[in-house]
């Protein structure tokens, strides 16, 4: 995995305050390790216009996002330099989540019905 990958990096790039909240926020909360700031990294280049940051809570952090994120595969692998498990490997990782969820092979999201 990349060096970058730390708390440090993430929080400088996508840290915001509980004032900052979508009013419809949907996404995971996951443990501190590598493979969750790969995730926050791949959600945060597949949706540009929906990922909103994340908020360190601090045995854990949750991604920010409005209405609907999309964590694919491909991304995740491509970010994390290493082949993940899909489904397995987040889910695990993932402590809880706001919205509802739809988990399949090749991504995850976080969505809010219409």
């Amino acid at each position: 995995m990349s060096e970058e990958l730390t708390i440090e990096n993430i929080l400088n790039k996508y840290e915001l305050t509980i004032d900052k909240l979508p009013p419809d926020i949907v996404g995971p909360v996951l443990t501190k390790d590598e493979i969750a700031f790969a995730v926050i990294e791949a959600i945060a280049a597949d949706n540009p216009s929906n990922f909103i940051g994340v908020i360190d809570r601090g045995s854990y952090i949750r991604v920010v996002g409005e209405r609907k994120l999309i964590l694919n595969k491909d991304t995740l692998e491509r970010v994390a330099g290493e082949e993940i498990r899909f489904p397995g490997e987040i889910e695990v990782r993932m402590s809880a989540f706001a919205g509802k969820i739809e988990v399949r092979g090749d991504h995850i999201m976080w969505y809010l019905e219409r």
